[in-house]
């Protein structure tokens, strides 16, 4: 295994999933990449007008939030990288659908190794919303951790 890619949302239990695939990584001499997905940016920049009397504030300066959400997921894992506190991790901010954009950096970056948390949802917030480790099961091809996030007690 020379490359392990550990994908990290705003969830406080990133924490956890971070330690633990970083341990792997390092057990095993691989590189350390951390990812987080925004998920579709571009829809933050799009341009019209108020309505049902509702004036968003993300269509002033819109070009600025974009890349406010960006620089926020670059401090994001560049704060993660700094608490694992070891040099070289790599850090990168995809953009998409976050299943897709994860599996997509994975393939073209030929990694070794996929470490993802799963959060404790409902059946139905499952059904309804999808989730996101769900999807990569069914649709990865390479090795892939999963760390259960749920809360013990």
């Amino acid at each position: 295994m020379k490359k392990i890619c550990i994908a990290l949302d705003y969830n406080p239990n990133s924490e956890k999933i971070a330690a633990i695939g970083h341990a792997y990584a390092r057990a095993l001499r691989a590189e350390t990449i951390l990812v987080h997905v925004i998920s579709e940016a571009a829809f933050y920049a799009m341009e019209y007008e108020p309505f049902m009397g509702y004036d968003s504030p993300f269509h002033l300066n819109n070009l600025d939030m974009v890349k406010e959400l960006e620089q926020g997921a670059e401090n994001f894992l560049l704060a993660a990288s700094l608490h694992l506190g070891t040099d070289g991790i790599k850090t990168q901010v995809l953009e998409g659908e976050t299943s897709d954009a994860i599996l997509s950096f994975c393939r073209e970056n030929r990694v070794d190794l996929l470490v993802i948390g799963t959060h404790s949802h409902s059946v139905l917030e499952n059904v309804l919303m999808g989730n996101t480790a769900v999807k990569i099961v069914r649709h990865t091809g390479i090795p892939l951790l999963v760390v259960p996030t749920k809360m013990e007690g």
